[in-house]
């Protein structure tokens, strides 16, 4: 029997990017009604990190609140 397990890290095989979107949209709303803060354009945010390695997100995410050299 053959045995396999597939990993889409990048969106290859799935689109997850509109999933993906959608669900920071709903957790926004969530924040704004309950008066949560949160960093500007987070949408704007994200589409910055789509499609990038994971050191470019979090060197991105970052910097927002620290300074980076």
């Amino acid at each position: 029997m053959n045995k396999a397990v597939i990993f889409d890290m990048d969106g290859t095989l799935f689109q997850t990017e509109l999933i993906l979107e959608r669900s920071l949209k709903e957790t926004l709303n969530k924040l704004d009604e309950h008066n949560v803060p949160y960093i500007e354009n987070p949408i704007e945010k994200y589409n910055e990190i789509m499609g990038v390695p994971l050191s470019e997100v979090w060197r991105n995410l970052l910097s927002s609140f620290v300074k980076i050299s």
